[in-house]
């Protein structure tokens, strides 16, 4: 059975991440890193949703895949549990690229969780986004003089965030998602949060439990 609260993005993310992390540790030859080391990197690939407390969302991810059992789908991932599970150190050391690959799809192939694969690579689903942007940028914009302070920080780091849902954007929404198959490229084409894409992708029933 797939384990309570592991989506099929979930999974993916996983490998995502656990694949940028490799990356990073070999690219700049450090070892035993921690997460706020590695947030910037992620953030800036669009791999996990920015926020202001330098990793908040990532460290929250860490914390799903630990409770069920799934934290060895990143194998460079560590947990030092602290005195209560919000204030656990993650830490980050370079795994072997056959043993990595070996145990993620072992984890997988037990949890009987099918991957979706793009039909497309990273490359061309880039190539795309920014083909989209102009439509995104027509898309109308509320004022942000009456927003909050929090709102605005937000806005900052995704520029659509708190926009009203348009016919237009849930059409460029659904017809992108179907075609990258990744929620993160989606919020990156849309410039809203990650988190709120996803809401509102399983409002339309277009990702299913």
């Amino acid at each position: 059975m797939r384990p309570m609260g592991i989506t099929h993005e979930d999974f993916q993310r996983a490998r995502r991440i656990s694949r940028a992390i490799q990356e990073y540790l070999e690219t700049t030859h450090q070892n035993g890193i921690r997460s706020t080391d590695i947030y910037p990197y992620l953030a800036k690939k669009g791999l996990i949703q920015k926020d202001r407390h330098n990793g908040l969302h990532l460290r929250r991810f860490f914390m799903k895949l630990k409770k069920d059992n799934l934290l060895n789908l990143i194998p460079q991932c560590t947990c030092n549990p602290g005195l209560v599970n919000e204030f656990n150190e993650w830490y980050f050391y370079k795994a072997k690229d056959d043993l990595h690959e070996v145990n993620i799809d072992r984890d997988l192939d037990e949890s009987n969780v099918p991957i979706i694969v793009p039909d497309i690579s990273e490359k061309e689903i880039d190539e795309l986004i920014i083909k989209a942007k102009p439509h995104i940028v027509r898309l109308p914009k509320r004022d942000p003089a009456h927003f909050t302070i929090q709102e605005k920080e937000t806005r900052e780091n995704y520029p659509r965030a708190y926009e009203y849902w348009t016919d237009r954007e849930l059409e460029i929404m659904e017809r992108a998602f179907k075609k990258f198959q990744r929620v993160d490229k989606v919020a990156e084409l849309l410039e809203r949060q990650p988190s709120m894409v996803e809401l509102k992708l399983r409002e339309l029933n277009l990702i299913n439990e």
